[in-house]
């Protein structure tokens, strides 16, 4: 096994041929393709870890730790020292308070899930800007595959034969937890919307294609992948989906040709009255809303935490330091029974205090952020993973965002330089 916590600006076997590392980064391309197709088909799947129903942990979580073995002892994976430092900073403090605040409703399994997840942030592979390109195209591929879900969705119900529904497929036992599968489009409706099959809840789907859009417009630009998106996007009824792409369309406008903005904005009224009338801007309007509706779905995912945040600074000088401990801020309701958990940065602020949130956003921002992976992929992975899921302690997340941004450092392309011609070979 070959191992290293290096300056990440160069390979560190040094003896590799140009050759070796080519093929190094191939299998890289074709094992991050191959677990980003398991993390999504199986995301729905937790293995027991205990009696109680709760007791759980996600599949993808495994998979993912089977990858980071397979790279280590490949000899292709690295360690970022200042994400090791700010890691182990956080582990400190927080095993600290874990001390300090030691009680019978102290999660602790629910911090050493955390621990576990951020050492994710931690390890990094090099890819130049070939292969990284190549392995986007694949997760393009595998967002188009998604994409035809969605319409599969509509094409199931639109038939009689409703959605289907791996709930009453997969064993209790083995299924993830906590999440709003099937749900309709509005209160009383009898159309769903639609969850890809695999997904966990339609905010998921739309979330996973929203990156697909900004990823396609940031390094591929294809018309035909953009419409198939776009579209897919619409019919996903997601708001958290289209919230996502809206966000990120400023990083991205400036590799926009100014022909296509033009009709964009020309195209406006026609998209307008099309949405309208299949009720996708009622959905939208209603989800607009909620921000100041308490107890409604967009309340707890985006307005609640940051209150949270605010009462923590300006509340007990004990919480602001230490937290109120793991566990602290289980998962709240929306006026109509649904499930929704905490955004990460308040359930981190919140539960383990200001110390061990500086550690844990520094390591988040210092590992998805630079290393030559584009600013907008960045973005659009460090969003999604942080405001919009709302799931801290949900390892596919922390997946993407690793896979697609935090656990790559880009170098400079190294192919085998050309064989010259010998004499008399054709030129």
């Amino acid at each position: 096994m070959s191992f290293s916590a290096e300056s990440l600006n160069r390979w560190s076997s040094t003896n590799a041929s140009p050759a070796e590392r080519v093929s190094d980064m191939d299998f890289i391309v074709r094992l991050f393709t191959l677990e980003m197709i398991l993390v999504v088909a199986t995301q729905k799947i937790a293995v027991p870890i205990g009696s109680a129903e709760t007791s759980q942990v996600a599949l993808a979580l495994l998979i993912h730790a089977g990858v980071i073995g397979i790279l280590a002892i490949k000899g292709l994976l690295r360690a970022s020292v200042l994400s090791l430092i700010l890691f182990c900073g956080f582990t400190f403090v927080t095993g600290f308070t874990a001390v300090v605040l030691a009680s019978a409703t102290y999660s602790l399994m629910s911090l050493l899930l955390l621990i576990i997840i951020s050492t994710f942030y931690v390890f990094r592979i090099e890819l130049d800007r070939e292969h990284y390109l190549k392995w986007l195209a694949n997760f393009q591929l595998i967002a188009v595959a998604a994409g035809s879900l969605v319409f599969f969705n509509w094409a199931t119900q639109l038939v009689g034969l409703g959605i289907v529904d791996l709930n009453s497929l997969i064993p209790k036992r083995l299924l993830y937890l906590h999440y709003n599968y099937i749900q309709p489009i509005h209160w009383g409706s009898p159309w769903m919307k639609p969850n890809a099959v695999f997904f966990l809840e339609t905010s998921h789907i739309s979330q996973f294609i929203a990156m697909a859009i900004v990823i396609e417009l940031t390094c591929f630009f294809r018309l035909r992948y953009l419409a198939f998106f776009g579209a897919a996007l619409l019919c996903t009824f997601g708001g958290t989906g289209m919230l996502t792409l809206a966000l990120s369309i400023p990083f991205v406008l400036g590799r926009i040709p100014k022909g296509i903005i033009v009709a964009g904005i020309v195209a406006l009224p026609i998209a307008y009255g099309g949405a309208k009338a299949i009720g996708l801007t009622q959905n939208i309007e209603g989800r607009v809303s909620e921000f100041g509706t308490r107890g409604s779905s967009g309340e707890m995912r985006f307005s609640r935490p940051a209150e949270a945040v605010v009462d923590a600074l300006f509340g007990e000088e004990t919480d602001l330091f230490i937290g109120k401990g793991a566990g602290a801020m289980p998962k709240g309701q929306s006026q109509l029974g649904a499930n929704f958990a905490w955004a990460p940065y308040s359930k981190v602020f919140v539960e383990y205090g200001i110390v061990a949130f500086a550690c844990w956003a520094l390591l988040i921002i210092t590992a998805m952020f630079g290393h030559g992976v584009p600013f907008a992929v960045s973005w659009v992975v460090f969003l999604q993973y942080q405001f919009m899921n709302g799931s801290l302690n949900v390892p596919l997340h922390t997946i993407y965002a690793v896979l697609l941004a935090a656990g790559v450092v880009m170098v400079k392309s190294r192919a085998p330089a050309p064989v010259p011609a010998g004499p008399g070979s054709a030129a």
